[in-house]
C-alpha cells in the first residue's frame, strides 16, 4: 500500500513539475515580474560585493584543509535519522548554499505576509 500511495504521489509531484514548465498560464505582466528581476541583480551584486571581501565562514561551519583545497565543513542530522553526517563545500558552494537559505527565507516571509491576516484570507 506505501508503495501504491508513494508512486501516485510522485506522479503528481511530476505533473505539478511539468505544468509549472508548460507556457500556457505561465504569461504574467511585466509589472510583476519586474520585482523579480530587480532581487535577483541586487542578490547578483551582493554576491560580487561579498567575493572582493575575504571569506569567512558562517557560523556552524568548521574550516578544513585538504592539501591546497580549503573546505567549510558542517555536520547535519537527515531528516528520520539519528546519524550526523558531516557536509563539506568549498567557497563557492558554501556561498551558493547561503544564496538559497536566503532566498528561501524571502519566500517564507512572502508567503507568512500574504495571509497574515484573516481579513486578507478569508473575506468576509
Amino acid at each position: 500500500m506505501k508503495k501504491f500511495l508513494s508512486a501516485i504521489f510522485m506522479g503528481l509531484i511530476a505533473q505539478m513539475a511539468l505544468a509549472q514548465d508548460s507556457p500556457i498560464g505561465n504569461e504574467t505582466p511585466i509589472a510583476e515580474q519586474a520585482p523579480d528581476k530587480a532581487s535577483a541583480e541586487t542578490t547578483a551584486s551582493a554576491v560580487e560585493a561579498n567575493e572582493d571581501k575575504a571569506f569567512t565562514p558562517p557560523p556552524g561551519f568548521t574550516t578544513k584543509k585538504r592539501g591546497q583545497l580549503v573546505l567549510y565543513c558542517k555536520r547535519d542530522r537527515e531528516t528520520g535519522t539519528r546519524f550526523t553526517t558531516e557536509k563539506c563545500y568549498d567557497e563557492d558552494q558554501v556561498r551558493e548554499y547561503l544564496l538559497a537559505l536566503e532566498i528561501q527565507k524571502r519566500d517564507i516571509d512572502r508567503i507568512r505576509s500574504t495571509c497574515a491576516t484573516s481579513s486578507v484570507c478569508a473575506p468576509q
